[in-house]
Order: structure tokens, then sequence, then C-alpha cells
């Protein structure tokens, strides 16, 4: 008798969908414990020359963050695929370096390390989606990685206030000590994602070829397809100003709003956004057809900007409580910026049929994007601002959210134009 398996995939395949998945979840989660870890702390008792210490920390890892960005357009683009582990490894012992030397350094040189540890780990992202992207379930293998924009960032931070409340360390040592936990698993993960099998004549059917990207192929792209593209970059950067201001200073959000002691709170409010968000953009995977998909994570990116000014609404009007909230609004932000990660970027190129890679897109948004979280971040500490924690993230959610829903549907719109005119010139010729 005939065996058959699921989803009439053979084993080999379905194993290594799984060991990406697997692999490219854990390598990021990784990352995010050199990244992220320091955000468990508040530093509160530190004066720097009047300014919030936090803030300043936060800034400075940013900026270096947000330039590796930049470098990324060029570096990521361009990747050759045999230099991807070494890179990886080289990246994040470099940032885990520098979290030892923010223990220890002078308190007025602790920025500086934080700058240096954020320079090398903003071009993780693109090399660890190097390995998932052109494939025909590329939405369920993001999904997966995705999955660290939500949960890890939390987890790794209740990991980093557990270290303090159980074993006493202090706020300065307790980055490295976290990030350290998880680096094993970080090594493990590099050799699961070289185990990748190469893509398949199927997946280069469905999508398009993904191929390093030059100076000269990277103009072109701009040339052809600059301006759909320059409305999902606005989109992209209000999602990574709000999500980032909100992940960075969800400590003191939780304070202010009563619950500070309860570190559990930062992860299990974050679980079921995680699984909501996961769930609907995985089953992107199931849409074939490119421009249908593309719309579709359009249509759900518009919905959850009505989403996210209508529950700030309420919280502001007591409505509902601050859990539900953070949920809601969680799921709000996190969606349509996944939806980015593991759909409109891939399916925007796919559709175009052109050969490149999505690591360009993602880097020209994301370096674009932590510069208006950078500015954001500077109103906020230079404009003598009494705007509290809270609110003000609930201010950033409205203006966002109405911005976003108009450049959506007007990117909508040049795309529909542009497809008319295509097939209006290939019918004509």
């Amino acid at each position: 008798m005939k065996k058959h398996t699921s989803l009439n995939l053979p084993s080999t395949s379905r194993y290594s969908t799984f060991w990406l998945m697997l692999g490219a979840f854990l390598c990021y989660t990784g990352m995010y414990a050199v990244r992220k870890s320091f955000l468990a702390g508040q530093y509160a008792e530190v004066d720097f020359y009047g300014f919030d210490f936090k803030t300043i920390l936060v800034i400075s890892q940013v900026l270096g963050y947000m330039l590796s960005k930049f470098l990324g357009i060029k570096l990521v683009s361009e990747m050759k695929s045999e230099k991807r582990s070494q890179f990886l490894f080289g990246l994040v012992s470099f940032g885990l370096a520098m979290l030892l030397l923010f223990a220890f350094l002078p308190m007025n040189l602790k920025p500086i390390a934080l700058f240096f540890n954020g320079l090398p780990l903003g071009i993780v992202f693109g090399l660890v989606f190097s390995y998932l992207e052109g494939r025909k379930n590329t939405e369920l293998l993001a999904a997966a990685l995705s999955a660290t924009f939500i949960f890890s960032t939390g987890f790794v931070k209740s990991v980093g206030l557990w270290l303090m409340q159980l074993t006493g360390v202090g706020e300065f040592i307790m980055p490295f000590l976290t990030a350290l936990l998880f680096f094993p698993v970080f090594l493990v993960s590099i050799k699961m994602l070289n185990k990748a099998q190469v893509r398949t004549p199927e997946d280069l059917e469905l999508r398009s070829e993904r191929v390093p990207m030059e100076r000269k192929q990277r103009l072109d792209f701009l040339k052809k397809h600059g301006l759909v593209f320059l409305g999902l970059v606005v989109v992209y950067v209000l999602l990574t100003v709000v999500r980032d201001f909100r992940d960075n200073f969800m400590v003191e959000f939780w304070a202010e709003l009563g619950a500070e002691g309860q570190p559990e709170l930062i992860t299990l409010t974050e679980i079921p956004v995680a699984i909501i968000v996961l769930i609907i953009a995985a089953v992107g995977f199931l849409i074939q057809d490119n421009k249908k998909a593309f719309k579709w994570g359009m249509y759900l990116c518009m919905s959850c900007c009505v989403t996210i000014v209508l529950v700030t609404w309420l919280f502001e009007a007591a409505v509902i409580s601050p859990i539900w909230w953070m949920i809601i609004n969680g799921i709000g932000l996190y969606l349509p910026y996944i939806l980015f990660h593991c759909m409109i970027f891939e399916r925007f190129l796919a559709l175009l049929k052109f050969k490149g890679n999505v690591g360009f897109l993602f880097y020209t948004a994301d370096a674009l994007g932590y510069t208006g979280s950078v500015g954001v971040l500077l109103f906020k500490e230079f404009s003598n601002s009494q705007v509290t924690w809270v609110n003000f993230l609930g201010d950033l959610n409205q203006f966002a959210g109405i911005m976003m829903l108009l450049v959506c549907i007007i990117t909508l719109g040049l795309l529909q134009r542009k497809t008319k005119l295509a097939t209006e010139l290939a019918i004509n010729s």
C-alpha cells in the first residue's frame, strides 16, 4: 500500500520545513537576548546629566541598530549564501561582548557600549530571513521567525527580571548574564539553518528567483516600482515607530499601570498576541496567487489601523481594562508588522516577478523605520513633555493608525493602476 504524508509533502520536505522554522525561531531569540535583555532594568536611580538614563540607553542602542540597517541595505542584499553563518556568529558574539563592557564601564560610557551592542545586530534579521525567502511556504517559515518579535522579546525581559529577583544580580550585569543563557541555543540554531535544503523548482515557479542585488539592480527596482514601494515604506516606518516604543518601555507601561513587580505579565499578555497574529500570518501560504495574497495582507493592515485607534479610544474612556488594551493593541500593531515580514514584501517581489531578494526591501524600510524610532525617542526626552508613558503610547497609536490607513488606501490604488496599465500594454503588444 502506498503511504501518504500530510499536505502531500515528502517526509524530507516536511522535516526541512520544521527544521527551518525551529532554527529561525531559536536563532532570532538568541539575538533578542543580546539586544533586548537590558530593557528589563529601569535604571531609575541613575542621574545622567538630568536626563532619563534608560531613555539615553535606548536611544544609544537604537542609533547603532539604525546604522546597521543602512549598512544592511548593501551588505544583506549582496550577501553570498556560503558566508551567512560566519557573519551570524561574528555579529552576535560582538554584541554579547559589548554587554560585558556595559556591565563594567563607568556610567558615562555605558551608552557607548550599547551603541556598539546594537551596531552589528540589525544585520541578523536579513541573514536569517535569507534562509526562508522565495519558498512556497515562506509565510509559514517567516511566521516562526516573526514569533520572536512578540513572544521572545517579552520572554527575554522576563528572564532578566527573574534573574534580578531570584539571584540578586544587579541591573548592569543582568543583560550579559541573560544573553549568555541563550547563547548556546543560538549556536545550535546556526547549524540547524545550515541544514536547510536548497529551493525547489516549485519554489522558483511560485515565487521569483532570489539572487544577490548589486547597486545596479537596486536602482532598477526603485526606478520601476519606487512609488508603490514608497507607500509600503511609509506604513512600515509608522508601524516600527509605535511597535518599537511599546516594546522598549513595556516595563515602564506596566509599572505606570500599577503592575510593577509582576514580570510574568510581560510574557503572559504577549502569548495571546503571538498565537493570534502568527496563525493569521501563517495561513497566508495557502493563497498561491501572489496578487491576491498581497491584497489580503494590505486589507488586514487596514483593519488593524482601525482597531488600534478604536481600542485606544476605549481604553482612554475607561471602557476596557489595561490588560485588554495591551493585548488588543499588541495584535493591532504586530499583525501588520509581521505581515510585512511574512507576506507583503515577499509577495510584492513575487507578483512583480523581479529577480532579486527581500533583504533590500526590508533593510531600506527598516533603516527609515528606526530613524523614525530614534526621532520619537529624542522628541519624548528633549521636548520637556510631561505626557506619561502610557498617554504618549496612546497618542502614537491614534496618530499612526489614521496615517497608515490613508497611506494603505493610496498605495493599493497606485498598485491597481500600475497593474492595469501593465495588462493593457501586454494586450496591445
